[in-house]
């Protein structure tokens, strides 16, 4: 076919047609770099979930967990590590990855009725698993959670978390308070009475168990401030 094309025209349609094939190729390469730039762009949100889903459970671990929040969590992580490896099968280790979240989810504990207040014994420790619990709230809330909730759900998931955070706060400054009632550091005392109202105000009245722990809360500060116990009753003025 080139026969067919003038001499002084031959050589530029030789160059017109490599620079054409040339220019195709490029443009498949591109397209190839972008699909592999957006598979690794998955890969790196899906591991930034498992990290933040990790961390939540390790900073809640020690006062417990409600029943059924470990399990959806654990089964989130594993249906990660499963997308993550068929996403991008070469990645390190993820088959490993994926054996060990199998286990992991296979032996997550049921979850609890109650908070294991003995696992909360200091300010820090306390405040640690409220910002677990708060995390994994908020996990639950999230866009790219992938187990769809039903509505109904997760407010209960939610609400459960909600009333381990004022209970594990309630046990702890109660504690602390009558352990300087005792020793007559009424000060002290009231001073954790007071930290434990505060808290108790930052979070909605959304059960009956909160509404419970509040006028439990407003009896122990009064108690504190009146130097007495909560059971016995306050001193007759003028005696």
């Amino acid at each position: 076919m080139l026969d067919l094309i003038p001499d002084h025209l031959r050589l530029f349609a030789v160059i017109g047609g490599l620079l054409l094939l040339l220019l195709l190729v490029g443009s498949l390469a591109q397209k190839y770099e972008q699909y592999m730039a957006a598979k690794r762009l998955a890969v790196q949100r899906l591991m930034v979930g498992v990290q933040q889903i990790e961390e939540a459970l390790e900073k809640s671990r020690g006062g417990g967990l409600p029943s059924g929040v470990g399990k959806l969590l654990r089964n989130e992580l594993l249906a990660r590590y499963i997308t993550i490896r068929q996403v991008f099968p070469r990645k390190p280790h993820i088959s490993q990855q994926v054996v060990q979240a199998e286990e992991r989810a296979r032996t997550e504990p049921e979850g609890s009725t109650s908070v294991n207040s003995a696992a909360i014994t200091s300010v820090d420790s306390l405040n640690r698993y409220v910002i677990g619990l708060n995390e994994i709230y908020g996990l639950l809330d999230s866009q790219t959670f992938g187990r769809k909730l039903a509505v109904s759900e997760r407010a209960a998931l939610q609400l459960k978390l909600i009333d381990f955070q004022l209970t594990a706060a309630s046990r702890y400054y109660t504690k602390v308070a009558l352990d300087y009632a005792q020793t007559g550091e009424w000060q002290n005392a009231a001073r954790a009475a007071r930290a434990l109202d505060s808290f108790l105000l930052t979070r909605p009245r959304s059960s009956a168990l909160a509404s419970q722990l509040r006028n439990e809360s407003r009896e122990l500060l009064q108690a504190m401030h009146d130097q007495r116990l909560p059971n016995e009753q306050p001193a007759e003025a003028g005696r």
